[in-house]
């Protein structure tokens, strides 16, 4: 009895500090705070990690562990040739380069020297025009960059750098880059221009250039699909990037309207007074939106083209129905993963062939071999995206 006074006579005295160390005070967040924080937290990244590990998990396991119902998690025994045999499927033991040899070994060979390229399976104008890009990219990149900084010479080094090591990239890869990078860039500045263009500018049509744009972005893809088919087969488009290009650069891309309202809101955001006293001292308003609007639009830039190239990487449907398949990403690859399966995995590896059958953990194995440049792209862009993101407003997306 002595010692529950004693206690109790001890609570009363130190209460207050102990609320204060609890509850928090004076603007100092207390210890249920985060603990509600951290729960909270975890909650919630345990729902999107989790669909992760399950893939990577499942993904280690053979097909004998698969059906052992005494297996949830852990496999009895690692089994590297899922990830072995999908780097096949998915085209990845190819390096970019051998393909870029081969397209011009293949400009002078005969038929049966072809037959030999086994690396080089678009026709050899694709190939020669991805090539083009990747090699005229510092120069464009450092011309542009040139006109909001005075060391373009970084800028020259770092993208002669990054076309170096695309050309040791996996042909899938490399051609995922290119096609989501090029249509994402095209897509973006069309955005851009169109949004400062609604957000600078009063003219009639205003109010029905908004309400179509909605109506176009809220439209099934199905609705507006034939008709562009059968465009760009009147065009000739058709099997090229240009099928993909082109609605891009008319603000018709893949989330072009969703990126035409996030720059609409950043433009509308900037003093006017910045403008006007641009316009008094000579500039015109191409040369505004370049040298001020485009500057103080960054955060809007992060966020479209981060998500944009996450966006066009995973398109397989615009993508299998406008190249025809002249342009094989690891999208396209991974739908015809089991398709290929015969062809790509060794079954002799070993004695019982039902361990080398396809299954969901060839699938997630490829699964996981197709999202890794997302991943370690996020991983160098989060910080700045997500601060994009919290100065935009924007939620949910």
């Amino acid at each position: 009895m002595n010692r529950w006074q004693s206690f109790m006579k001890h609570m009363r005295t130190h209460w207050p500090s102990y609320r204060a160390r609890l509850l928090g005070s004076g603007g100092r967040k207390g210890l249920l705070y985060y603990i509600i924080i951290y729960f909270l937290s975890i909650t919630f990244s345990f729902v999107f990690i989790y669909p992760i590990f399950y893939m990577f998990m499942i993904s280690l396991m053979s097909n004998t562990d698969l059906v052992d119902s005494t297996i949830l998690w852990i496999p009895s025994k690692i089994y590297w040739n899922n990830y072995l045999f999908s780097l096949r499927g998915l085209k990845l033991h190819i390096p970019y380069y051998q393909v870029v040899s081969e397209t011009f070994q293949a400009i002078n060979a005969t038929p049966e020297e072809l037959l030999e390229l086994t690396a080089l399976e678009a026709p050899v104008g694709v190939e020669l025009r991805k090539f083009f890009f990747f090699i005229t990219l510092p120069i464009t990149v450092t011309l542009f960059g040139s006109i909001y900084t005075k060391e373009p010479g970084k800028i020259l080094g770092v993208t002669v750098l990054f076309v170096a090591f695309v050309m040791i990239l996996p042909v899938s890869y490399v051609n995922s880059i290119y096609l989501a990078g090029t249509t994402t860039l095209v897509t973006v500045i069309s955005s851009a221009f169109i949004g400062y263009g609604l957000a600078r500018f009063s003219f009639k049509g205003k109010g029905f250039i908004f309400a179509m744009m909605i109506l176009i972005y809220i439209l099934p893809k199905m609705l507006l699909f034939i008709p562009r088919w059968l465009i760009y087969t009147n065009l000739g488009i058709r099997g090229t990037i240009l099928a993909l290009w082109l609605p891009a650069f008319f603000g018709q891309g893949v989330q072009a309207t969703f990126f035409i309202l996030i720059f609409f809101q950043f433009f509308r955001m900037i003093p006017a007074q910045i403008e006007e006293s641009a316009f008094l001292d000579g500039a015109n308003s191409f040369n505004i939106f370049v040298k001020i609007a485009i500057p103080m639009a960054l955060p809007a830039f992060v966020i479209a083209l981060t998500y944009g190239f996450a966006v066009n990487w995973n398109e397989l449907f615009l993508s299998n129905a406008y190249l025809d398949g002249y342009i094989k990403t690891i999208p396209m690859n991974l739908q015809n993963l089991q398709a290929q399966w015969g062809a790509v995995a060794d079954y002799s590896v070993g004695s019982d062939y039902t361990e080398v059958d396809f299954t969901e953990a060839k699938s997630f194995a490829g699964t996981i071999l197709s999202i890794i440049p997302l991943v370690i792209m996020y991983g160098f862009v989060q910080r700045y995206f997500i601060e994009s993101i919290d100065k935009s407003g924007i939620a949910g997306e």
